[in-house]
């Protein structure tokens, strides 16, 4: 009754065939999993609007959104805020940047 257990595969835990290719991948490094890039979203505000206001929007056309200048904008990863920042630029206005003003909690 034992043998017959051990022979059926869990269908809880099914076996997945390895390749002995896959087997010999090294597993990245922590210093090599701080090389990949990822992509920060600058959230400056929010608007709701109707779905006929969107479609009625053409150039020259704007939304109110639910912050006011000087207020902190979100700092995103992959649709997660991170933390929260204010807008800045250098002497000329050549670049726009964010100054991280607070972190949440890491990714």
């Amino acid at each position: 009754m034992i043998d017959d257990i051990a022979a059926k595969p869990s269908p809880v835990f099914p076996e997945f065939p390895m390749s002995e290719e896959s087997s010999l991948q090294p597993v990245p490094s922590r210093a090599r999993l701080g090389e990949i890039p990822v992509e920060v979203q600058v959230v400056i505000g929010r608007a709701k609007v109707s779905v006929a206001q969107l479609a009625a929007a053409k150039q020259g056309s704007w939304f109110r959104l639910d912050k006011r200048f000087g207020e902190p904008v979100e700092i995103q990863v992959n649709g997660k805020t991170i933390g929260h920042g204010e807008i800045v630029s250098d002497d000329r206005d050549n670049f726009v940047g964010i100054r991280m003003t607070s972190v949440e909690n890491r990714l």
